[in-house]
C-alpha cells in the first residue's frame, strides 16, 4: 500500500520538543492529492495515543529501556503531504483511576482531538464522536483496488465493529482500532524452572489453573500468582471475570440475550440483557452469578497471598520466589529487557472456565493459532473538542487516524513494541517475537460476555461489593450482595439508555426488586 501522490517516506530524524512536533510552516500550505486542511492554515491537534506516544528518552538506559520513536516519523511523513498541521502531545501522566477525573477537565478546558478511551463505557459521558460514516468513506491514503479504497472500515476484520472497543449500545463506531493483543489481552508469565522443579503442565482451563495454584501454596516455597498491581484488589472489573470466568457463564445462557440469533453478543444486545434481567442475581440466574463471582472470590481468598494487592511482587519475580506473574501482554518488551531476572519464563493465555469449573460454564473449542485477537489499541475523535474547535479539527483527526492505520504505518508501530502487540488492520506483519506464541494453542473463546457494568461508574460501585462480598462480614452476605449488585447494574443500564436516547420499546423492564 503507498501514499498517493507523496515522494518521499524519508525519515527526518528531528525529535519532539517538549510535547509537540514541529511548529507549522508560516506559509499557506498546498493542497495535497486535492485536500487542503484548514484552507491551508497552521492547525494544531492535541492527540493522546496512549501506548503509542513517543517516549521522552530517544536512546535506551537501564532506567528507561524501553524507546518508542516510531510514531515521531509517522507524524513527519504525515506533515510531508500537510505541512500546516502540527501534532500536540497530550503528557497526561494520568492513570487509570483518575482518567475519567482527568477527561472531565480537560472536556471544559482544552480536550484533544484524538484520544483513547478505553472502549464504549465511556459513551453516556457523550465524549465520543460517531465515526460509522466516516469509516464507511474511502482511506485516501489507499491505491484504488486495494482494501480501504472503497470504505476505510474494509481494512479491519469484521469481527472488530461488534467489539466493546470500538462499538456502543446503539450500534454506533465510536473508535478506530489500530493494534491488537497477540491472540489474548492478559496472559500469566511463569517461570520454566519452578513448574520443571514441582512438575506442573501449563494449564488448560480454570480447574488445572486451580490445582497447580493449590499445589505451589502447599509447596510452600513459591508465591503461587502474583497479580498484576492494578488488579490485585478483588474487583467486578478483575481479568478473571473478563477473560477467564464471564465468556463461558454468559455462553451457557446465550439463548437468553441471544435476540438477533448471530451467536456473538452485541453492545446493544448486551445492554438489553442488563435491563431485561439476565445478568440479575436475585432472578432466575442468581445461582448462575453465586457460581461466577464465587470462582473469583476464590482465587481472591484461597490463591493469593494476604495482602497481595499491597505488596510489590517484582523484586520477588526477578529473584525467581514467584512462580506465576499476572499481566497483560505489554509486559513482553518490559520482559525481555529486564535485566534483574535470571531464570527463563514462559507465557500461557489466561484460562477459561468449563464444565469441569461450573454446571453453568459452557464448554470451549481449542485450536491452533489466535482466535479474533482482542483490540489492544483503539482510538477515539473527541466530540466536545472538534465540535469547539471546528470542522478542520475533524477534517484533521480523520485524516491522521486514516493515515495511521495504514498496514506500513501500523507494521513500524508494531515493530518498535516489540511482541506486545500485532496489527489490527489486514496486510500488517506479525513480529518475529510473538511468531511461535501466535501461533499457539488458544481457546476458541465465546464471543461474548457477563457484563461487569455497563458504565465506568456501574464498576466502580460494583468493585465495592464485591470487595466487602470478600472480606467475609457476616452482615454482607449472598443476599445483600445481590441487592447492591442489581441496583448498581440497573442504574448504568438507565443512564447508558437515557444518555444515547435509546429506544426501548418492545424490551420488558427486569428490575423488579425495589
Amino acid at each position: 500500500m503507498k501514499k498517493k501522490g507523496l515522494i518521499s517516506l524519508a525519515l527526518c530524524g528531528l525529535m519532539i520538543a517538549c510535547t509537540a512536533c514541529t511548529a507549522p510552516e508560516t506559509t499557506k500550505a498546498k493542497p495535497w492529492n486535492g485536500i487542503l486542511i484548514n484552507d491551508g492554515e497552521p492547525i494544531t491537534l492535541i492527540v493522546d495515543l496512549n501506548q503509542l506516544m513517543p517516549t521522552t528518552n530517544t536512546e535506551a538506559t537501564e532506567q528507561n529501556p524501553i524507546v518508542f520513536r516510531s510514531i515521531v516519523d509517522i507524524v513527519d511523513d504525515f506533515r510531508e503531504m500537510f505541512p500546516n498541521v502540527s501534532i500536540e502531545w497530550a503528557y497526561s501522566k494520568k492513570s487509570s483511576g483518575d482518567w475519567a477525573q482527568w477527561m472531565t477537565t480537560q472536556i471544559a478546558t482544552d480536550a484533544p482531538d484524538i484520544v483513547m478511551m478505553h472502549g464504549s463505557e465511556y459513551a453516556d459521558r457523550g465524549w465520543l464522536y460517531d465515526l460509522t460514516d466516516i469509516l464507511d468513506e474511502p482511506n485516501v491514503f489507499v491505491e484504488e483496488g486495494e482494501r480501504g479504497s472503497a470504505h476505510w472500515k474494509d481494512m479491519f476484520p469484521d469481527y472488530m465493529w461488534t467489539d466493546s472497543m470500538t462499538t456502543d449500545a446503539k450500534g454506533n463506531i465510536v473508535a478506530v482500532p489500530v493494534t491488537c493483543y497477540p491472540g489474548t489481552a492478559t496472559a500469566y508469565f511463569y517461570n520454566k524452572d519452578i513448574f520443571e522443579e514441582l512438575n506442573l503442565s501449563i494449564p488448560t482451563n480454570w480447574e488445572e489453573f486451580k490445582e497447580i495454584c493449590d499445589k505451589i501454596n502447599q509447596d510452600g516455597r513459591y508465591v503461587a500468582v502474583a497479580p498484576w498491581s492494578l488488579n490485585a484488589k478483588a474487583t467486578i472489573n478483575t481479568w478473571d471475570i473478563q477473560y477467564s470466568l464471564g465468556p463461558s457463564y454468559a455462553e451457557k445462557i446465550k439463548d437468553q440475550w441471544d435476540y438477533d440469533g448471530n451467536g456473538y453478543m452485541t453492545q446493544d444486545e448486551l445492554l438489553r440483557a442488563v435491563y431485561e434481567g439476565v445478568f440479575y442475581g436475585q432472578g432466575k440466574n442468581r445461582e448462575n452469578v453465586l457460581s461466577l463471582y464465587g470462582e473469583a472470590r476464590y482465587k481472591h481468598n484461597n490463591i493469593l497471598q494476604t495482602g497481595a494487592e499491597s505488596t510489590d511482587y517484582e523484586p520477588m519475580w526477578n529473584k525467581g520466589k514467584v512462580a506465576m506473574m499476572e499481566d497483560g501482554m505489554w509486559r513482553v518488551s518490559a520482559e525481555n529487557v529486564n535485566a534483574e531476572r535470571k531464570f527463563e519464563y514462559g507465557i500461557f493465555p489466561s484460562p477459561l472456565a468449563d464444565s469441569e469449573t461450573s454446571e453453568f460454564c459452557a464448554d470451549f473449542e481449542v485450536g491452533e493459532g489466535a482466535y479474533n485477537p482482542p483490540i489492544c489499541e483503539s482510538f477515539n475523535i473527541c466530540k466536545q473538542a472538534v465540535e469547539k474547535k471546528g470542522e478542520a479539527h475533524l477534517q484533521a483527526s480523520k485524516l491522521f487516524l486514516m493515515w495511521l492505520t495504514l498496514p506500513e504505518n501500523v507494521d513500524r508501530m508494531v515493530a518498535e513494541k516489540a511482541g506486545e502487540c500485532v496489527g489490527a488492520v489486514y496486510g500488517s506483519t506479525i513480529p518475529a517475537e510473538l511468531e511461535d506464541f501466535i501461533r499457539g494453542t488458544f481457546a476458541r473463546s465465546p464471543a461474548c460476555n457477563w457484563t461487569r457494568g455497563v458504565t465506568i461508574a456501574t464498576q466502580t460501585k460494583m468493585n465495592r461489593y464485591f470487595m466487602l462480598w470478600c472480606s467475609g462480614n457476616a452482615k454482607y452476605d449472598d443476599d445483600r450482595f445481590l441487592k447492591d449488585y442489581d441496583a448498581a447494574l440497573y442504574s448504568g443500564a438507565l443512564d447508558m439508555i437515557e444518555a444515547l436516547d435509546i429506544d426501548t420499546s418492545g424490551w420488558k423492564n427486569g428490575y423488579t426488586f425495589g
